[in-house]
């Protein structure tokens, strides 16, 4: 059975810029992976389906100016699509929601592999 693990991650220089980054975004990280502050939502084949790109960028959109502020800028913010599956491995991505990807200047990032 395949999954779909999505991120928002945004790297951080320390434990308190980390803090800003949630109190701007009122969002709490599901998960801090060293520097880097991570929302993650998981995604099992049998769920409905999420629109994650859509879902992270009205997260950040509207806020770029104040991340700047907190020295956080767009190089520092990624999207991330970590995909496991059985048999073959099929990806496919609305035009409307990269156009809007690559507006916003937010980098998109895929990692797929096979299950055990």
């Amino acid at each position: 059975m395949s999954k779909s693990i999505y991120n928002l991650r945004i790297s951080c220089s320390s434990d308190g810029q980390k803090e800003k980054v949630s109190n701007l975004l009122n969002v709490k990280p599901t998960k801090l992976m060293g520097n880097i502050w991570c929302l993650e939502v998981e995604e099992r084949e049998s769920d409905q389906y999420f629109d994650f790109i859509n879902y992270f960028l009205n997260i950040l959109e509207g806020k770029y100016n104040q991340l700047k502020s907190i020295e956080i800028s767009k190089e520092d913010i990624s999207l991330w699509l970590l995909y496991e599956y059985d048999d073959q491995c099929n990806l496919e991505f609305l035009p409307n929601n990269l156009k809007r990807l690559g507006d916003n200047g937010i980098s998109f990032c895929v990692s797929c592999w096979t299950s055990q």
